[in-house]
């Protein structure tokens, strides 16, 4: 349901990428133009570094574009608690303390993951009901595309926060994609009940009785790998570790393949004459699995809209990331939630009763 604000702010670190300040200068110019006429940019980082990146890229003068200074940069290898403490002044920080204070809607960063989720966690604050935020990433697959939660925020998940990572998931969905009653899956080594260990076996009798209590929600049980890209799950959830692996695996599948054909076809002319002929299918075919599509993955279970992009992420998935934060301010997707996990957690402890 869009909420009844039309315009909307969004902050930007600029300052934590792998690629630099530039390509997300370049990414804010691109993400520009899915933008509202009222909303706002707000690009936090070294202002005498992004004054002249905004002159470059044709966009200083833009009214919907604000730079707010901030001296200190966290870098890839800072350790969470040490850089809150010694940077406080940092683009990532400063950025969260804007959200806190309610002076813009979201925030966007490719900065270090670890940070942001601690940061994140501390300043913005976890949901009521909710042990941990969950990264949540969209992934193409045969019949259009799903949500995995988590691809990366939490390494070691227990079975309750696999529950939380579930309904929030499952919430995402019908925000971002539309999906009517979500279908969730139970990311495992196979179908049949009673594999994966004692965590999963508590998790899939937790999300079981999950399904009894939910008229908007479908629990398809446990699947496997292939059911992410093959199945009919609009959710997948596993633990951070098994899905920031699979995230990365692939989009190195995708970049991989996207390097054997073009190196091929570019030596031979037979391939390149059957490519002008495919070239609407190969076209399609690329805007449906381009990792830089869904570029940004949110922070789910926090009190406020954090979305992490790519440290690596070109302008592309930098913009995607702005544009899909922009659309999720516009769904109102907090305000089932706290209701959601109260009685996820309810249903919880009902079982662990009786398990």
């Amino acid at each position: 349901m869009e909420t009844e604000k039309q315009t909307y702010r969004i902050a930007v670190d600029c300052m934590g990428g792998d690629k630099g300040p530039g390509e997300v200068v370049q990414a804010v110019s691109l993400a520009l133009k899915d933008l509202g006429a009222g909303d706002k940019l707000f690009l936090v980082g070294q202002e005498e570094v992004i004054r002249p990146l905004l002159c470059a890229s044709g966009i200083a003068d833009e009214p919907r574009v604000e730079v707010c200074h901030a001296p200190d940069v966290i870098e890839m290898d800072d350790k969470p608690m040490q850089a809150m403490k010694s940077k406080k002044h940092s683009s990532m920080i400063v950025a969260l303390e804007m959200l806190k204070a309610g002076e813009v809607d979201a925030v966007v960063s490719t900065g270090n993951t670890k940070v942001l989720v601690g940061a994140g966690t501390i300043k913005v604050r976890l949901m009521p009901g909710v042990q941990r935020p969950a990264l949540s990433a969209i992934f193409p697959r045969k019949t259009g595309y799903s949500i995995v939660v988590d691809v990366g925020a939490n390494p070691e998940t227990t079975s309750e926060q696999l529950v939380h990572n579930s309904v929030l998931g499952a919430l995402y969905s019908i925000a971002i994609l539309g999906t009517e009653k979500p279908k969730v899956g139970l990311l495992t080594v196979g179908t049949e009940e009673g594999k994966g260990g004692e965590r999963i076996n508590r998790a899939n009798a937790y999300l079981k009785a999950l399904n009894e209590r939910f008229d908007w929600f479908e629990y398809a049980g446990p699947v496997e790998g292939f059911d992410v890209f093959q199945g009919d799950a609009d959710v997948i959830v596993t633990d951070g570790f098994t899905g920031n692996i699979l995230l990365k695996t692939v989009e190195g599948l995708v970049y991989m393949l996207k390097d054997i054909i073009g190196g091929k076809v570019k030596r031979n002319p037979i391939y390149i004459a059957a490519g002008l002929m495919l070239l609407p299918l190969l076209r399609s075919i690329k805007k449906q699995v381009r990792p830089e599509q869904f570029g940004g993955a949110p922070l789910l279970g926090l009190n406020g809209l954090v979305f992490k992009a790519h440290g690596s992420s070109n302008k592309y998935g930098t913009a995607a990331a702005i544009t899909i934060a922009r659309h999720a301010c516009s769904k109102d997707i907090n305000k089932k939630a706290a209701e959601v996990l109260s009685v996820a957690n309810d249903v919880i402890a009902e079982v662990q009763e009786n398990f």
